[in-house]
């Protein structure tokens, strides 16, 4: 729906689910114009590691992604959006949490993520979404003929910060661009 519309979005992958069944895949979404991002290796709250546990995690994650990319930098999403003063003192990257959350993850109804971006969308919002839901396909496939006729535009963080003449800074977390 998105490469459909000519529109972009940020996928942030975790290491575990990376093999050579979805490689292909997040590399097509790469070659499209698609942000690609790290999620860490293995999923864990940042905020229990300690600081060489928890960049090991990422830079596993980001040695697997360069594989496909054959970039060397990411935008990190902290998982569970955990991060605290000592992820930010670690973490030489970007971090990006959300401004809205579809709640997708938590069983959220195609209605209810309808629901929640139509009332809440404002510029410079990061949207949390997963791809991997059936309800998020479905509520994407409404949603982005809806916003694009009303004048938005979905973009991947970068291209947000980049329209807003925001820099991303290393070991700083954003929600929004403004």
């Amino acid at each position: 729906a998105l490469a459909a519309s000519g529109q972009h979005a940020t996928f942030f992958y975790w290491g575990t689910s990376l093999n050579a069944l979805n490689a292909p895949e997040i590399k097509r979404a790469y070659d499209m114009g698609f942000e690609i991002g790290n999620h860490t290796f293995s999923h864990p709250y940042l905020t229990n590691l300690t600081p060489e546990k928890m960049l090991e995690d990422i830079n596993k994650c980001a040695e697997k992604l360069s594989e496909i990319t054959g970039l060397e930098h990411f935008l990190i999403r902290p998982p569970y959006l955990s991060t605290n003063a000592t992820v930010k003192a670690t973490v030489r990257e970007p971090m990006i949490n959300c401004q809205i959350d579809s709640k997708d993850w938590n069983n959220a109804s195609t209605e209810q993520i309808l629901n929640t971006i139509r009332t809440q969308k404002k510029d410079g919002a990061i949207v949390l979404m997963h791809e991997t839901y059936r309800t998020t396909a479905e509520a994407m496939e409404i949603l982005i003929p809806e916003l694009v006729a009303e004048g938005w535009q979905i973009v991947s963080v970068s291209e947000l910060f980049k329209a807003k003449g925001l820099e991303l800074k290393d070991g700083e977390v954003y929600s929004f661009a403004k």
